[in-house]
């Protein structure tokens, strides 16, 4: 099975129902083999996760994945990293899968693999792609041909932190770029911003999210960044249910300007995430947001909240590297 649509997701639940389910295996470590592997053991299912990169949920950083990796194997989840799969065969009524050299056996195969834009319509009427692969279009969502548009997880979106087109397919950037491509197909004047690339998801007790830039951008576009990875608790320290959240951030060395944040933690991780968000889109540096007049109350945060707290962490980083 592959889910991409909410007729896969029907599929899958029917399959399940009708049929003698004891052992799946998902096929890769991203945000939607995460929230599989969390709905398929709350059903008492057996769960191996297969990822062809060194860790699960592949850029982010190892100090993140790190705790992901805990939360699933704490929840039961069997894990394969580094490994590639290498054929599945039938075999009788289930499944052999050879992967890295093993052979494992499911009665179902979930392929969460990514995505690629679907452009062959576009190609056919002779509509331009981007670098990407996926349709290009400017801030009206308007493609090289006269009348046009295109939107969502077909297209290209603006990255205001990269400063060039992304290719980021989320449901987010859809329906805003479609709310601009209906409006001017209509004979508005609307504008799509960009995007930084903010994500979130959860998987059993935690949630992980993420927005701007991260170590493979770095690379490959040879930005000069500093990195900071701070711990701090989520809510007063003696406060009930407070937990340990990690931040990594990363700022442009000189300016101090942030480039990209990264968060896991089992309480209010998301919306903090979502601070950080609106720095980076306001091209707010370390300083700007270690001053941010954020909300206190021992159920919510500690007095300095870890947005608070890595944006100072980060600072001295970039203070010790010489600014």
């Amino acid at each position: 099975f592959v889910l991409r649509e909410l007729t896969d997701g029907v599929a899958i639940k029917a399959y399940l129902e009708q049929n003698n389910v004891h052992r799946v295996l998902i096929v890769g470590g991203g945000y939607i083999g995460m929230e599989m592997a969390e709905s398929l053991r709350a059903r008492g299912l057996a769960v191996t996760l297969v990822e062809r990169a060194q860790q699960v949920v592949p850029g982010f950083e190892p100090v993140i994945a790190d705790v992901v990796r805990e939360a699933l194997q704490r929840h039961g989840v069997q894990l394969l990293t580094g490994v590639g799969i290498e054929a599945i065969e039938q075999d009788g009524e289930g499944l052999r899968v050879r992967a890295g050299g093993q052979t494992l056996t499911a009665d179902m195969v979930l392929l969460a693999l990514g995505v690629r834009p679907n452009v062959a319509l576009a190609q056919a009427a002779g509509v331009q792609l981007g670098a990407t692969g996926a349709i290009a279009v400017d801030d009206h969502q308007r493609t090289n041909l006269p009348h046009i548009y295109a939107a969502g997880d077909c297209a290209e979106a603006y990255h205001r932190v990269l400063k060039q087109p992304v290719y980021i397919p989320l449901g987010t950037t859809a329906n805003k770029q479609g709310k601009v491509a209906g409006a001017n197909a209509a004979g508005a004047d609307e504008r799509f911003a960009g995007i930084v690339g903010s994500a979130g998801f959860k998987v059993f007790d935690i949630e992980v999210a993420r927005t701007g830039v991260g170590a493979a951008d770095i690379q490959r576009h040879g930005l000069k960044v500093i990195s900071a990875v701070s711990h701090h608790s989520s809510r007063g320290h003696h406060y009930p249910g407070a937990v340990r959240i990690t931040t990594v951030l990363f700022a442009e060395r000189g300016s101090g300007r942030l480039l990209g944040a990264q968060m896991v933690g089992a309480d209010v991780v998301a919306k903090r995430m979502d601070v950080l968000a609106t720095a980076l889109y306001a091209g707010m540096n370390l300083a700007d947001i270690e001053a941010l007049d954020l909300s206190y109350a021992p159920p919510f945060a500690p007095v300095y909240d870890p947005v608070l707290i890595a944006a100072g962490v980060a600072r001295k980083a970039l203070d010790k590297a010489g600014g």
